[in-house]
């Protein structure tokens, strides 16, 4: 069993003509829009169009591409698979939108991808290394919309009213979020040529954005895929539809797109997420849908200031010393007075139990309960 990697690398020497656009090539895209594009591509401002994927390793800033430490060794490996595989190379990369805001704040990546069946795939960033990213994320319950939502829609009738054919539009994380809600808010006659709607492990739009009239238009295109023990992707789950596939490790660590095995050319699909995930996300959902969107605001500038208090940028750091983090964190708690210190601490003690799941996670260790492994999708 292997991730993506392997499955270009299998499965690379196909052509979309004889092998379809599927799923696992979804999520392909879906990471490739993680590298630094805007780096490479984009000129004065503008996005650099139908530059082949086989092409970009010959452009000048190139190494600048995997710039993002955290998982440059992978991303490099996917790229040269797809640069040298059949299925890929000619893929055209075109109209790269970038915008990073750290006042406002907010993150944002899409780009055109042309493929060789005459598909238009159009794909959304999720959250990077930025910080800027990671607090708009926790916008997303509070504020409708956020920037970047607003900009997948105008972005999608963009890159619509340029290329024809059919579209397909998704991402990984937040930018699955996005392609839900771009599709949601775009013109009419672009919404009618979406074929697919791919939101892979991205949370779900707010309730107040399910009442849109386009909501139920575009349900029925939206194809949810979200790993073993999903958190991110089951933030506002409402449609039960979703295909759940095996990952290679445990917990948050699940959100990586690298760790989600894929088997004969197919995600390796399970019947559901574990039970006590998706029961605590449940209580999550409903903690976030209590609470008045002003509250909610003002917890998320709480948690943030605390989080810079204890020099966390990313969920991910609590994997590396939890314990000396939550003391940290729990110092700057003693600041805060009043009902927003009660509702911190009940922030603070997920932020905790999810750190304890990684740091598990690294030791080897299976923090989720009960679900079996067998093969199973659920639609």
């Amino acid at each position: 069993m292997g991730n993506i990697i392997d499955y270009i690398r299998e499965y690379g020497t196909y052509s979309l003509l004889e092998r379809p656009f599927s799923d696992e090539d979804s999520l392909v895209i879906a990471q490739f829009s993680y590298l630094k594009l805007e780096r490479v591509l984009m000129e004065n401002g503008e996005g650099h169009s139908g530059v082949t994927v086989g092409a970009i390793r010959h452009r000048d800033r190139f190494e600048e591409l995997f710039a993002d430490t955290r998982f440059a060794e992978d991303n490099y490996a996917l790229f040269e698979a797809m640069r040298t595989s059949r299925r890929f190379q000619t893929m055209q990369v075109a109209d790269c939108a970038y915008r990073l805001d750290r006042t406002e704040p907010s993150q944002f990546f899409a780009c055109t991808c042309l493929l060789e069946d005459g598909s238009v795939c159009i794909v959304f960033r999720g959250t990077d290394e930025t910080l800027a990213g990671w607090k708009e994320d926790c916008y997303l319950s509070s504020r409708a919309p956020v920037t970047s939502q607003k900009l997948s829609a105008a972005y999608l009738d963009r890159a619509a009213g340029r290329w024809e054919g059919t579209l397909l539009v998704g991402g990984h994380s937040k930018g699955g979020n996005l392609a839900v809600y771009g599709a949601m808010h775009c013109q009419a006659q672009v919404r009618q040529r979406i074929r697919q709607i791919y939101s892979l492990d991205g949370p779900g739009v707010l309730p107040c954005h399910r009442d849109a009239v386009t909501y139920p238009e575009i349900r029925g295109r939206i194809r949810k895929i979200v790993p073993h023990s999903s958190l991110v992707g089951m933030l506002f789950e409402d449609s039960g539809t979703y295909t759940v596939v095996e990952s290679n490790t445990f917990g948050l660590l699940q959100h990586n797109p690298f760790s989600w095995i894929v088997r004969d050319g197919r995600f390796v699909t399970v019947r559901d997420i574990y039970r006590g995930r998706k029961a605590a996300v449940e209580v999550l959902n409903r903690w976030i849908e209590t609470m008045g969107l002003a509250e909610q605001e003002a917890l998320t500038k709480e948690l943030f200031a605390i989080l810079d208090a204890a020099e966390v940028e990313t969920l991910l750091d609590f994997s590396g010393n939890w314990a000396q983090t939550a003391r940290r964190m729990a110092r700057a708690l003693r600041d805060t007075d009043g009902q927003m210190a009660g509702e911190l601490r009940r922030a603070w003690g997920l932020l905790l139990a999810a750190g304890k799941e990684v740091a598990g996670a690294h030791r080897g260790t299976q923090t989720d309960d009960g679900c079996t492994g067998e093969n199973h999708k659920m639609e």
